[in-house]
Order: structure tokens, then sequence, then C-alpha cells
């Protein structure tokens, strides 16, 4: 107790002899006074009365180059449709790049803007001022918020493998939010539980995420010996990487007929060397690969397992959903909101997050093919309550009470 006084005694003693407050205020005074031309010439470019604003980090990179096809960046694409659908224009405005400038680009019915404001991207967003409602997509520190809103919350961002986010702060990310749409229960439930005074009356609704079944659903397959294994998801430390590397080679070793498919973006040297490393002991029988997101039902419907062995920061995983929905045997880690999704023994199968308990669960289900027939049949059933059609149908009625 005394050595936090202390500590927070020096901050103020500090802050009071180089005068940080009255620098930052200082600061903010001058970036508005910038900012605001730019958010007039956005509205003027935008010139409708009939907007929604979504708030999301990045959808496209910094400078619009690129776009990030994963699970936020396909959900608020689709949401644009929903809006569409109500009579609304969808905008979403995204950080950018100060040397680009303000710039433009369009998918589907979804307009996206990267305001050229670097870091400072969120300070701006409160000058906005044609919409009807704003949507925040991620529960992060988005600052003054806009009214009325609808913060998306896509898995419990502040989970970490090494930090402990103070709850303080993890309050404060929820302040001002008017509603809370959540894909999983964890989210919700985690909220109540750590915060029950602040959030017995919050609203707060479980919208969990989808799978068009009309696209993503079981072919049929010739039959062989050969059994694929995918990994339908970017190679990172979260997504549960290293416990694949880890489990894989006895697999490899044990069943002569696997081959193991990585398909999605590999992040930083030391996972893409290893990823070489293994198709260099098990030629053949590894690859990776990266496809567009109209390729992925083949992926699903040629693969027999697929694995979704994340250790943190998981929603219900929209890459679970799709497996499940083509007939894919799951083995997934008791993560975040993936327990909404699979029931343990019943339509996929829910391990610890290590190494271990992966290799025990390929070598259960690689060698018991009724329980492969089982957990298969069920998955394409279980599939069925997270049909797009549905969700759709969920976010109209939410759209249509703002």
């Amino acid at each position: 107790m005394i050595k936090r006084t202390s500590k927070l005694m020096f901050f103020k003693v500090r802050n009071f002899i180089t005068l940080r407050p009255l620098r930052y205020w200082l600061r903010h005074l001058r970036l508005l006074k910038h900012m605001r031309p730019i958010i007039e010439e956005l509205e003027t470019q935008i010139n409708s009365d009939n907007t929604v604003y979504i708030f999301q980090v990045q959808m496209f990179d910094s400078r619009g180059t690129q776009c990030f096809n994963g699970g936020a960046e396909r959900y608020v694409t689709d949401l644009a449709d929903v809006l569409v659908g109500c009579g609304y224009k969808p905008v979403l405005i995204q950080r950018g790049d100060a040397d680009t400038g303000l710039w433009h680009k369009k998918i589907g019915n979804l307009n996206v803007y990267g305001l050229p404001f670097d870091d400072d991207y969120m300070i701006a967003l409160p000058l906005l001022k044609r919409y009807k409602f704003v949507v925040y997509s991620g529960a992060i520190g988005w600052g003054k918020k806009l009214h009325p809103n609808i913060m998306i919350s896509h898995g419990i961002t502040w989970d970490s493998y090494n930090e402990t986010t103070p709850a303080k702060i993890i309050k404060q990310i929820f302040d001002d939010v008017d509603k809370l749409v959540s894909v999983d229960t964890n989210t919700i439930s985690w909220l109540r539980t750590t915060f029950p005074s602040d959030f017995k009356d919050f609203d707060a609704v479980y919208v969990p995420n989808y799978v068009d079944t009309n696209i993503y659903h079981p072919i049929q397959k010739k039959k062989g010996d050969k059994i694929t294994i995918t990994f339908p998801r970017r190679a990172s430390p979260e997504r549960g990487y290293w416990l694949m590397s880890a489990a894989l080679p006895p697999i490899l070793e044990k069943y002569k007929n696997i081959v193991f498919n990585f398909v999605g973006f590999a992040h930083g040297s030391s996972i893409q060397n290893d990823i070489l490393r293994l198709e260099t002991i098990y030629p053949g029988r590894i690859s990776h690969c990266m496809v567009g997101p109209d390729e992925m039902p083949a992926i699903y419907q040629n693969t027999d397992i697929s694995l979704i062995p994340t250790i943190y920061s998981e929603g219900t995983s929209l890459s679970c959903l799709e497996a499940m929905a083509c007939g894919n045997v799951v083995i997934a880690t008791n993560i975040g909101g993936l327990p909404n999704l699979v029931l343990d023994g019943f339509n996929g199968l829910l391990i610890n997050p290590t190494g271990y308990d992966l290799m025990r669960a390929l070598d259960t289900v690689l060698s018991d093919s009724n329980l492969q027939a089982k957990l298969s049949a069920n998955a394409v059933n279980v599939a069925q309550a997270f049909d797009k059609t549905i969700w759709q149908k969920r976010w109209k009625q939410i759209v249509s009470n703002m």
C-alpha cells in the first residue's frame, strides 16, 4: 500500500513539474483544429443523413491497398448488407495514413474511409455529426463515444497469454455503451461476474457468429485411405500454432496416411521458418497456402479434421462453424466462445490448450472411425442452428430498435 501511494505521489509531482496535463490538452486542441476540416470533407463526400458509421481500427492496411479477410472483416461486410436492407447507408471509418491522406474504398455494400490520423484516429471520431447511430466493432478503448451506439464484442480482447489487464481499464471500455452485441456468452458472463453491480442492468445480447450453410456444406468424397487435417486460420501464437507444431510430429509418425494443410497467413519469421522445417521433415505431407474467401468452402469440403486450438482471445470462431457445416471433425480448445459451438464428444472434441491434449485428441479420433462418423454427422446438424439467416434476423431486430 505504501509503495503504491509513493508511486501515485511521484506521478502527481512529475505532472505538476512538467505541466504534462496542460501540454496534453494543448496538443489535443491542435489536433482537433487540424482534424475538423477533414471530417467535414468526409461527411460532404458521404452526403447522407441516413448514415450508420461502423468504427473498426483496420479493414484495410493504413494506405488502403490491402484488405484483411479475417473474421471481423467478413462480419462487418455482412452487417453492411443487413443495414442496407433496413434502409441505411453503412460507412466504415478506419485508421489511415497521414502521408496518404483521406482515402475511400468499397466492398459490396460497405463504403470504407481511411482517416489520415494514424494513432490519433480515435480522437477524430467524436467530430462526426451526420448519422443515425454508430457501431463500434471491437471491445477496445474507443475514448469518448457517440450516441446512440452499439458495441460489438468479437471475443474478450483483453485476454492475453502474458499480461493481466487492470479491471479499471476493462470497465472503461464499456463506459457509455448503449447496447453490447457479443458473439459469445463468455464475454457477457465475465462482465456480469466481475462487475456485478455495474453490469446488472447492462443492455447486452448474445448473437453468435454464423455460417452460410448454402455455401458451406458436405460433399460426397471419394473413399480412400488418405486423411486430410487442416488448420484453417492465421498461423499465429494466439491461434495455437505452437500447440500444433508440438502435436503434429508424433501423429505424422504414427499415422502414415495423414496429410496436413496450413491455410492462412503465417505471422512472423519464427512461424514461417517452423512451417518450412516441418515441410522438410515430412515432404509431400505438409503444405501451406493462402486462398481467397471464395475458395474456402472447397478447402473444408476436402478436409476430414479441422483444428481450432486457440490459446486466448477467441469468440465464436467463423472457421469452426464453417468446418462443422462441411462435416469436418472439429478439435477445439475450451477457450472463449468455442464451448458455445462444440459439445465435447457430440459434435467435436474440446480440449485444454496444450500440445499434449491436442496430440491425444487427434490420436483418439484417428483410431476410431465410428467416432469420426458420429462427430462429423452431428457437426453438420449443429451448424444449422448457426445459419446466417438466423444471424441476419437477429441483427434486423437490433437495428429496428435503434
